[in-house]
């Protein structure tokens, strides 16, 4: 169910897309409070009334600087998705 007045029908209609980085492989391993809150975005796309089929994760740059662009595949997958 929709708990926020901002988001509209035509927002629920586009995909949910959740992009999840880490700047360090020592990051995803010591920081997992930080990968837990990333991953419960799934959670609260959820509850503002996406359907689990309609939310992808996108998570392949764990460990990979934001520095640069060029090696972050994921960044890339999400930018041409939201850019639709």
């Amino acid at each position: 169910m929709n708990t926020s007045e901002t988001i509209q029908a035509h927002h629920i209609a586009r995909k949910a897309v959740i992009y999840i980085r880490q700047s360090t492989p020592h990051q995803v391993l010591s920081h997992q409070e930080s990968l837990r809150l990333q991953y419960g975005l799934k959670q609260r796309a959820l509850k503002l009334g996406w359907s689990k089929l309609d939310i992808e994760i996108i998570d392949v740059d764990l460990g990979l600087s934001g520095a640069h662009t060029h090696h972050r595949q994921g960044f890339k997958d999400m930018l041409s998705k939201v850019a639709l």
